[in-house]
């Protein structure tokens, strides 16, 4: 993933409250443009990570997010101060507007929990709802393009990582 083309949305401040969420400062987007996202980058000693929250709302006069990773003040304050990121495809540009389906034609789809989906062999749905069709040996699977599912996007490996619904894979692999 081309980590240099995320784009930078604001910055984490102080810990609140006791259970590790964090107040945010976004500078350039609103609220309502991450709140369905999932997940941040945290810009950590030069490294962009990837962090999963499960709140991201406002709160009187102040913005917070509860990642995944941390469970009271103190360990949520190692994030204090650091400068936070879009996903990849979500504001790249500096706009609303996400990416191209087609341009995923030929990725190799990696699940964080199932591994290897397969390579994108084509789209079906319809341009609100873009569908990811993939063949794993001689099995098709589709699965749904929707920005909070997408992790990250590697052009070196040509790879898109992602985290698919409960159960989606499962139906495929017939278990």
């Amino acid at each position: 993933m081309d980590l240099e083309s995320l784009h930078r949305i604001g910055k984490l401040g102080k810990p609140w409250g006791h259970q590790g969420e964090l107040t945010v400062h976004l500078e350039e987007c609103d609220l309502d443009d991450l709140v369905h996202a999932g997940s941040l980058f945290v810009d950590i000693e030069g490294q962009k990570v990837p962090f999963f929250f499960s709140k991201l709302h406002d709160k009187g006069r102040d913005l917070l997010v509860k990642f995944d990773d941390f469970d009271d003040p103190q360990s949520a304050g190692i994030l204090v101060g650091c400068d936070i990121y879009a996903p990849p495809g979500l504001l790249s540009d500096g706009s609303d507007e996400s990416w191209d389906p087609e341009e995923f034609i030929g990725m190799i789809v990696r699940d964080e929990e199932h591994g290897d989906l397969g390579e994108v062999t084509g789209i079906e749905g319809s341009a609100k709802n873009p569908v990811l069709v993939m063949l794993h040996g001689e099995q098709e699977v589709m699965v749904p393009l929707a920005e909070e599912m997408i992790l990250g996007i590697d052009p070196e490996t040509n790879t898109l990582l992602v985290r698919t619904p409960p159960g989606l894979v499962d139906l495929y692999r017939g278990q």
